[in-house]
């Protein structure tokens, strides 16, 4: 028995058959792409109004700040980290809004009060680390609300900051204790309110 050879038109019809199917994959592949990113979609965006209600019950229920609050927040992660796990090649433009960095506002002390200016300088007048010539290069400002012989001012500490020109170093004199941190109320403040109270 004598075999025959394929013939030319047997070729060109296997190979419309495995071109046909190849692309009946790639639409099932794509349709599988396309639900995979709608449900990342979906899921980021709901991980999104978590955070949101997380955010808004925390500011309602503890203030800026509680011990409270970590649990539910090693959770958060710890759900965005399976999630990113589960589909790693894709990005979204909607997770990208929580990563913003939340700024607290600044609160600014009556113009009107009278104010006494205290700079607080480095302890030398060169650099610690090379012995090189300091430059200025700016400063901070801190206020407080004082209370001097029942009147108030306002104290405010300045620190320059100077660089060094030899090593580039930044010098600056260390900032003074305060009584609450990022508070704006002296000690004295603080016991006169204690004790009037």
């Amino acid at each position: 028995m004598s075999e025959q050879a394929p013939s030319t038109a047997d070729f060109l019809a296997r190979i419309a058959l495995l071109e046909a199917a190849v692309s009946a994959r790639d639409i099932t592949i794509a349709e599988r792409d396309e639900q995979l990113r709608r449900e990342r979609a979906e899921t980021a965006l709901r991980i999104q109004r978590l955070q949101l209600r997380i955010d808004r019950f925390n500011r309602k229920a503890f203030g800026r700040s509680s011990e409270k609050l970590g649990q539910m927040l090693l959770e958060l992660e710890d759900l965005e980290t399976d999630f990113a796990a589960a589909v790693p090649d894709t990005q979204l433009s909607i997770v990208a809004d929580t990563d913003k960095v939340r700024v607290l506002p600044v609160r600014k002390l009556n113009p009107n009060l009278p104010r006494k200016r205290i700079v607080r300088e480095p302890s030398g007048a060169c650099c610690p680390g090379c012995g090189g010539a300091l430059r200025t290069m700016g400063e901070d400002h801190e206020e407080m609300l004082d209370l001097v012989a029942q009147a108030w001012q306002v104290i405010e500490t300045v620190r320059p900051k100077y660089s060094c020109r030899t090593c580039d170093k930044i010098i600056q004199a260390p900032a003074p204790i305060k009584a609450i941190a990022r508070g704006k109320l002296s000690y004295a403040a603080l016991a006169h309110i204690m004790m009037a109270k």
